[in-house]
Formats: structure tokens, sequence, C-alpha cells
């Protein structure tokens, strides 16, 4: 399906929209709180991560769980062009916007791509597509398209017991 995007993350062509629009609550999976919108204090001034390779020492386990499935890099480089908040501080409400706007729809195109390894009846097949590429095109959430989704997992649930 070329009319994807790419839902495989790639952290160098995103202005680490993940390490400023996620909550990080201290416990099991994280060392700190951190609110969303704020950078985490980890984050340098080239939006890498200063601690990546000490993650699980340092007590951030969750950063290595997490994976946007692609919707980072989608929004820095579609919707503004590569630029970051880093240079321009005033993109950063928008860039969180679009972000979390677009993770939800990049999460269940991976999990529809993933469907596509089952056996699927052709009705369930031509659904699967159809909802693939209505996610690929629009840039935000319904409810009509939660919905779809929904009832396209229950169907795959009840045919795949």
């Amino acid at each position: 399906m070329d009319h994807l995007p790419s839902l495989t993350s790639d952290c160098s062509q995103c202005a680490a929209l993940c390490c400023v629009g996620l909550t990080l609550d201290q416990g099991e999976l994280f060392a700190i709180d951190k609110p969303s919108g704020t950078p985490c204090p980890n984050l340098s001034r080239d939006c890498r991560c200063t601690i990546h390779t000490d993650l699980v020492d340092k007590g951030m386990t969750g950063c290595t769980l997490y994976d946007c499935a692609g919707a980072g890099q989608r929004v820095v480089q579609m919707r503004f062009n590569g630029e970051s908040w880093r240079d321009d501080p005033t993109l950063l409400p928008a860039m969180m916007r679009d972000f979390n706007a677009l993770k939800p729809l990049h999460e269940r195109m991976a999990q529809l791509v993933e469907a596509g390894t089952l056996d699927l009846t052709p009705n369930l097949e031509a659904e699967r597509v159809a909802l693939l590429t209505r996610h690929a095109r629009v840039w935000s959430d319904s409810d009509t398209l939660r919905n779809r989704f929904d009832a396209f997992v229950s169907a795959l649930a009840q045919a795949n017991p």
C-alpha cells in the first residue's frame, strides 16, 4: 500500500514531539513527573535525548517502550516543512495539536497493517483496506472513523475467535 505514510518512527526526522507532548508520571516506567507540553529535562537543544543509551538505568524504561508509529516525523516534515519548535517556539502549540491528532490515526494504521497478516474474509479485507486509505488521508480523528475502526475490530474478533 504505497499510499500509506511511514508507520515506522524516524526520530531523526522529528523534533522530539513525544519528548514534549507526553505526560510522564513518576513510577515504574518513568523516574520523573513531566506534564504534557513541557520538554523533557533530558532533551538537548538539538532535540536529542541526552540519556538515550542509559534510559533503562536512569529509570526511563517507558521511553524505550514508546513508538509514535511515524506520526512525529509526519507532522514535522509534512505539516511544518522540517521546522522545529526549538528554532521557533511559537510553533509548539500547533505541532502538539497536530501530533496529538495524528498519533491515534498512525497507531490504528499500524494495527490495520498487522491485521493484513491474518486470513481475512474478502469483506473484512476490503474494509481493512478502506480504513487504511481513509486513515492515511485525514489529519485528525473523528468519532465516525473511530466507530468504523471499532466495528472492524469487533468483526475481526468474531471471525477469528
